[in-house]
């Protein structure tokens, strides 16, 4: 593990330490490891304060029966007393040497035995039978470590101070190690440099866009890296949570200024892109209604070329049926003139007749000239009413009359 000199290294040597080794009783351990030590450090080694696990007192209290029951005995002429005082003082003093025979290690800790000073091996939690002379040199907490490692101004890739917070686990999973190898607080310092320098090497790799990415990143690798520099000092990584990584905060004002001028122009240039297709629609929808009133106009003069079309069909045929009777009727004068001059006569009656019979007829006369014709016409009408029942009669009398 690197722990050269460099400009956090000695932040990291003049800062809070975050592990501790204490003192307490072996009895005391247990509460000892569940709670922060007076400057807030987590304890993680306890050194047990009694390291004489003979109980004096019994053994005293033992001794003083032992010599009571033999003064009462001698004293008293009794033996009884001197026997129930012995039997009685060896309980005590056997209770007292009892207590050296075992240790009670507290549960989530190892204990390091010692002989004379030198390591002789580990326990675990529970009840253990030891000689008298062999003690606990420390106990170690086998728990989960909760481990704070705060990085300020790691350069990311295009050279921003970023700041990233991180939440560390660690389990010591070999106490001897651990103890004997680097001790809490070398650990403290050690772990702190590996920590920095593990999470600035992935911060270099990222830009500054991306660091507010890094708090939802794998730390799988970052675990791996730690793994390697704190395994030779019997430790083990469980976890790493990157709980938050920023941007210098004049970065991210500069930063969102840029945001918002690229959201100011992205705007603008949707307002003019929807005004575009205003525009367009617009012009699509006067097009639609040049090409319907076209089609309007097409259809009318398909209907109006269709009418005179009729009309000219008509014209043609009541032509022909002009043509057709006025054919036959000049075969009928040329065949019968006689029967010709009635039918016409005829034609004139009937005609006379409606316009003299009609007194609500009006002639519109516009001068005394035009009255003059109207009594004119009168008189003619009457006349040619005259004739034509006169040519009516005249033929009847002709079709009558027999052929010479």
């Amino acid at each position: 593990m690197s722990q050269g000199p460099g400009p956090y290294n000695n932040q990291i040597a003049q800062g809070i330490s975050q592990l501790a080794q204490v003192r307490a009783a072996i009895e005391e351990a247990a509460e000892v490891f569940g709670r922060k030590d007076e400057a807030g450090r987590t304890p993680i080694v306890v050194v047990p304060k009694r390291q004489n696990r003979i109980r004096w007192g019994l053994v005293i209290f033992g001794v003083f029966i032992i010599l009571a029951g033999f003064f009462v005995a001698g004293a008293a002429e009794r033996t009884g007393f001197g026997i129930a005082g012995f039997f009685f003082g060896i309980l005590f003093i056997l209770f007292g040497l009892l207590r050296s025979l075992y240790i009670q290690v507290p549960e989530g800790a190892n204990a390091l035995l010692a002989r004379g000073g030198k390591h002789i091996g580990a326990v675990g939690a529970g009840l253990h039978f030891i000689a008298p002379w062999v003690v606990v040199s420390h106990l170690v907490t086998r728990r989960e470590i909760p481990y704070d490692a705060p990085v300020k101004e790691a350069p990311t890739r295009d050279n921003v101070r970023a700041a990233v917070d991180t939440s560390i686990t660690f389990m010591v999973t070999d106490p001897y190690r651990f103890v004997y190898g680097i001790s809490a607080s070398g650990f403290d310092q050690v772990f702190q440099a590996a920590c920095q320098d593990a999470i600035r090497s992935m911060v270099r790799l990222v830009t500054s866009d991306q660091v507010n990415d890094l708090a939802r990143q794998e730390t799988a690798g970052l675990r791996e890296s730690l793994n390697v520099d704190v395994e030779q000092y019997g430790v083990t990584i469980a976890k790493i949570n990157i709980t938050d990584a920023r941007p210098p905060a004049e970065f991210l004002q500069s930063q969102e200024a840029r945001q918002l001028a690229v959201l100011q122009r992205a705007e603008q240039s949707e307002k003019q892109a929807l005004a575009q297709r205003r525009q367009a629609d617009q012009e699509a929808l006067a097009r639609q209604q040049v090409v319907a009133r076209v089609e309007r106009e097409r259809e009318e003069l398909q209907v109006q070329v269709q009418q005179a079309e009729a009309r000219r069909r008509i014209a043609e045929l009541e032509a022909e049926a002009e043509m057709m009777r006025l054919s036959r009727l000049e075969e009928t004068l040329r065949n019968n003139p006689h029967a010709a001059q009635r039918e016409l006569a005829m034609s004139q009656l009937e005609v006379a007749r409606a316009l003299a019979g009609n007194s609500r007829a009006v002639l519109q006369v516009n001068s005394a000239d035009d009255l003059v014709r109207a009594f004119v016409m009168r008189d003619v009408l009457h006349n040619i009413s005259g004739q034509a029942d006169e040519a009516v009669v005249d033929g009847h009398s002709q079709n009558d009359r027999p052929a010479a």
